[in-house]
């Protein structure tokens, strides 16, 4: 399993707040990527890297529309989860190589809201909420709680 935060000026608190997200979500250690993260992605790996078939991708939407454009022939995952405001030009690509991709189900904005006061040290998302509220269930019962596969 890969995860990654695409966004600047990500702290140190919320990497250790995504990473102790990530285990309660799915049951899953994480180390942060040293050597694949840049300026505007932050890459957390499972513990061991084949943990799970998924690569989740959250943040703004340029970065995050940008990779799966740019990487959709690199990416070795078979199921790709994007949390990001205006996945339009995600949904128009032609050739998804047979990925299993899940979006927001609106496709312009999304909300943020103040992680601490619901229990998270970073500003969450509501498909992000939904899917911890559901994090009991199984895997894609879960995904498909908050998010619409694309077709």
């Amino acid at each position: 399993m890969r995860y990654l935060i695409c966004k600047n000026n990500v702290s140190n608190t919320e990497i250790s707040a995504r990473m102790k997200y990530i285990y309660d979500l799915f049951h899953i250690y994480t180390f942060k990527n040293s050597k694949n993260c840049s300026k505007n992605i932050i890459e957390l790996n499972s513990i061991p890297t084949n943990q799970l078939d998924v690569i989740m991708i959250v943040g703004h939407d340029p970065v995050t529309n940008n990779y799966i454009i740019n990487n959709i022939d690199d990416i070795l995952e078979n199921n790709i989860i994007v949390i990001s405001c205006n996945t339009r030009k995600i949904r128009n690509l032609k050739d998804t190589k047979n990925k299993k991709i899940f979006l927001p189900k609106k496709t312009g904005k999304i909300e943020y809201y103040d992680g601490t006061e619901v229990g998270f040290e970073f500003d969450i998302t509501d498909e992000e909420n939904i899917l911890f509220r559901n994090r009991k269930k199984e895997f894609y019962s879960m995904i498909t709680s908050a998010l619409e596969r694309m077709e």
